[in-house]
Parts: structure tokens; C-alpha cells; sequence
């Protein structure tokens, strides 16, 4: 042992008198920002509930991002279980387009874009369609129209980038596993509202029909395909689907079912795996179709002029009015907000919405934002880019039926198809770069390592 003088110890212990009185300092330092935040919080919560709430609510997002900035992202999926609106008139987004927002802005710090390849493709056809959307901006320079110009932006490219970056930072068994959870517990609400409703279609505040019908047949979906690189579990993957089949049920939402028989017969038909682990699909199905003919049918008879159909059409028929006031640029997004459409309501139809707030160019980019996405989901493995190919197929058919632009329970299929590109640029990173001969049956990429 080497020889320590009496100098040298009494500098050891001076600086570790010293570390001990920042450490003391520090520690006082952050109690006293906490104690000031709390108080400050508490006043503002006296003055006004909605401010002191909001602030508290940036403070647990800054205590998120402080100790998990990925947190931000996973909990967009399951936060597309929260409909509720945020905001005034001008804006109307909900709580699930917040969650977007914000990781969307989390996500651009986590993207290795040189890696990313899918992710460029699909993103081209987001980029083109919103920049060809300026022009509809700049002649209705409206608060909702370009408020609705953020919002697509957010609604379509911050959802992708937040699925890739949950699949290629392994948090895909968290973020599935977080959705199917809420979305068991929203079927067993609906379930229990059906039942105090006397069976009739359960809904209640911001959950509609239609809305709990647009989060559930998601969920249902995920938890049949349920692929290896998902790592659900089998388990929780049987209950949830089997719970919100019903939930979907008790929502009597007809247009979800025909989606949940679309995504399955569609990944039935591309994919071997699925092929294989549900054989006993179609007879599944069948008596589901009967069911949803009967339904339509009585419906039709038992209230001619004011079923669902009778007021699409009608919906329609106003819009396509409007439409022909302004054929080439359209009166802008969200035109229904506006005092002179007040009649009009916002189209179930995602072609005619485009045509009355977009236009003829509006609805030509659209269809290119459909080509070029669906042509990028189109070319992944199948054993990877099945979920989301179908449930972003089902989304597109659905605006067909629907209200397209709606926000919140409609983000998830978005979110899933980024998820399922994600892990196919992983796997190209992985094969050098290429997508040929990828075997991934064989050896399915566990997201979990």
C-alpha cells in the first residue's frame, strides 16, 4: 500500500464534504421547484379548473419525456381509445389527435431516415397531397381550413412515423399489448351500456355507435391476426378479441362488422400464416354476413325515409351541391363550420367530402395518396406488412361509408401500417438492404430483443 498524507486526506474529505452539500443543494433545489409547481398549479386550479388542469397536464408530459421520451409514442396507439374533444369550435380535435401531435414531434427525433426506407415511400404520397393542399389554403384562408390542413398533416404523417418508430425501438408487444387492454375495457363498458339500454345500440357521450364500432373492429383485427413479431401472447390475444367481438356486438355498428370481414378475408387470401391459424374463418363469417343482411333489410323496412342510408344520401346530396358551387379547388376543409353551410353537414363519404372542400384537385391527390400508400404496404414481406396492409385497406373502404377526416378513433390503422413498415425496414437492414428472400415465416423477427 502506497503511503496517504494527512494533506491529502483532508482533501478527500473536503470533497466529499463538498459532493454531499450539492447533492444536499440539488435535492433541496428540485423540492422546492416541485413544491413551487404544486403551488402554482393549485392557485391557477382556484382561478380556472381548465387551466390548472392543462397545467398539470404539462407537467406530467414533461415528467414523461424526462424519464421515457418513447412513452410519448407507444401511448398514441391506446390513446386513440380517447375521443373526448379538446378545444374550441375553431379547432374541435380530440384528446387521441393530441397524443398524435406530440408524438409525431417525439418521433422526428427517433427516426433514422437513412434506414427507412419504406417509411420515405409512403410518406412521399403524405408530402405531395399536403403540399398540393396549400393551393385549396391559400384560396379559402380560413381558421378551419388551415386548422384542418395541420390536421391532416398530423393524421397522416405524424401516425406512420410514431408506428415506425414504435416497431424499430422494440416497444410493440407494450403498445398492442396497451391497446387491447383499453379497447377490452371499452367493449365491457358497451357491453354493460347495452344492457342498461335494453339492447338497444350502446353509446353514450362522445362514444357513438360508430365510434366504439371504429375502435373495436381494430382490436379485433390485431388480436386474430396476432403476428409473432407482435409478441401479444396468445392469451390476452384470445380474451381481447373475444370481448370486444362483444363489444362490437353490443355497439350494433354494422359498418365495423363488414370491416372486421374485410381485413380477415383479405389477410386469409395474402398470407399463409393466417391461412394456416384460421382455418375455421369463413364458416365464422357466414352467419355474420346473414346477420348484417338481416339487419339492413328490417332497418330499410321499418323506417324507409330516415335510415342510415336514406340520410347518407341525403348528407350527399347537400354536399355535392355545395361541390358545384367551386368544381376545381373546392370551398375549403372543413367547409360545414362555416355560416353559409350550416345545412350541410360533413359528407359520410371521403370522395364527395374531397370534391365539395377540395375539389377536382384535392380528389386527384387523394387518390394518389392512395396509391402511392397502398402501393408501399403492398410491397413488404407479407409475414410483416398483412396487419397493416388489411387494417389501412379497411380504413380506406370505411371512409367510403363514413366520415373520413374525423380524427381520434380512426388514427389506429395509420399507427399499425407504420408499425408493420417499421419492422420491414428492420428486416431489410437486415438482409442487406434488400427485400428478396425474406424468410420471415421461418424465423419471425421478435421485436421483444
Amino acid at each position: 500500500m502506497s503511503p496517504i498524507s494527512t494533506a491529502n486526506v483532508s482533501r478527500v474529505l473536503e470533497s466529499v464534504r463538498s459532493r454531499r452539500f450539492i447533492t444536499f443543494t440539488s435535492s433541496v433545489a428540485i423540492w422546492v421547484v416541485v413544491v413551487a409547481v404544486a403551488a402554482g398549479i393549485g392557485v391557477a386550479s382556484v382561478e380556472s379548473l381548465k387551466l390548472g388542469l392543462a397545467l398539470a397536464a404539462l407537467v406530467l408530459v414533461f415528467g414523461l419525456f424526462v424519464a421515457d421520451p418513447l412513452l410519448l409514442v407507444v401511448i398514441a396507439l391506446p390513446g386513440a381509445l380517447l375521443i373526448e374533444r379538446v378545444g374550441g369550435s375553431s379547432t374541435n380535435l380530440s384528446m387521441a389527435d393530441l397524443l398524435v401531435f406530440i408524438g409525431g414531434v417525439v418521433s422526428l427525433f427517433h427516426i433514422r431516415w437513412s434506414q427507412a426506407h419504406h417509411l420515405r415511400q409512403f410518406l412521399r404520397g403524405v408530402v405531395w397531397y399536403q403540399a398540393i393542399l396549400i393551393l385549396v389554403v391559400v384560396a379559402h384562408p380560413n381558421r378551419y381550413n388551415i386548422v384542418e390542413w395541420f390536421h391532416r398533416f398530423s393524421y397522416l404523417g405524424a401516425t406512420v412515423m410514431i408506428g415506425w418508430v414504435i416497431a424499430t425501438n422494440a416497444r410493440t408487444r407494450q403498445a398492442f399489448r396497451l391497446y387491447l387492454g383499453g379497447a377490452s375495457i371499452l367493449a365491457v363498458v358497451a357491453m354493460g351500456y347495452a344492457v342498461k339500454l335494453h339492447f338497444h345500440p350502446a353509446q353514450w357521450g362522445a362514444y357513438q355507435k360508430n365510434s366504439i364500432g371504429a375502435l373495436l373492429w381494430v382490436a379485433i383485427v390485431v388480436a386474430q391476426i396476432n403476428p409473432p413479431w407482435a409478441n401479444i401472447g396468445h392469451r390476452m390475444a384470445r380474451v381481447s378479441k373475444y370481448l370486444c367481438i362483444g363489444g362490437l356486438l353490443a355497439s350494433q355498428s354494422r359498418q365495423s362488422a363488414i370491416l372486421v370481414i374485410l381485413a380477415l378475408v383479405v389477410a386469409f387470401l395474402l398470407n399463409p400464416e393466417v391461412r394456416s391459424r384460421s382455418r375455421m374463418i369463413g364458416l365464422a363469417l357466414l352467419p355474420v354476413v346473414g346477420l348484417l343482411y338481416y339487419s339492413f333489410s328490417i332497418n330499410a323496412k321499418n323506417n324507409p325515409k330516415f335510415n342510415s342510408v336514406s340520410i347518407r344520401f341525403d348528407q350527399i346530396n347537400a354536399a355535392l351541391h355545395v361541390w358545384h358551387l367551386s368544381p376545381i379547388l373546392g370551398e375549403g376543409m372543413r367547409f360545414y363550420n362555416l355560416p353559409q353551410y350550416l345545412y350541410v353537414t360533413a359528407p359520410p363519404n371521403v370522395i364527395i367530402d374531397n370534391l365539395a372542400s377540395t375539389g377536382v384537385v384535392g380528389s386527384l391527390a387523394f387518390v394518389f395518396l392512395v396509391v402511392v400508400t397502398m402501393r408501399t404496404m403492398l410491397r413488404l414481406p407479407y409475414a410483416l406488412g398483412t396487419l397493416g396492409l388489411v387494417v389501412l385497406l379497411s380504413h380506406y373502404v370505411d371512409g367510403l361509408f363514413d366520415i373520413f377526416w374525423i380524427g381520434g378513433p380512426t388514427v389506429a390503422p395509420i399507427i399499425i401500417a407504420g408499425v408493420s413498415i417499421g419492422m420491414s425496414d428492420m428486416a431489410r437492414i437486415a438482409r442487406g438492404g434488400s427485400d428478396m428472400g425474406v424468410d420471415l415465416l421461418a424465423k419471425p423477427v421478435d421485436a421483444s430483443k
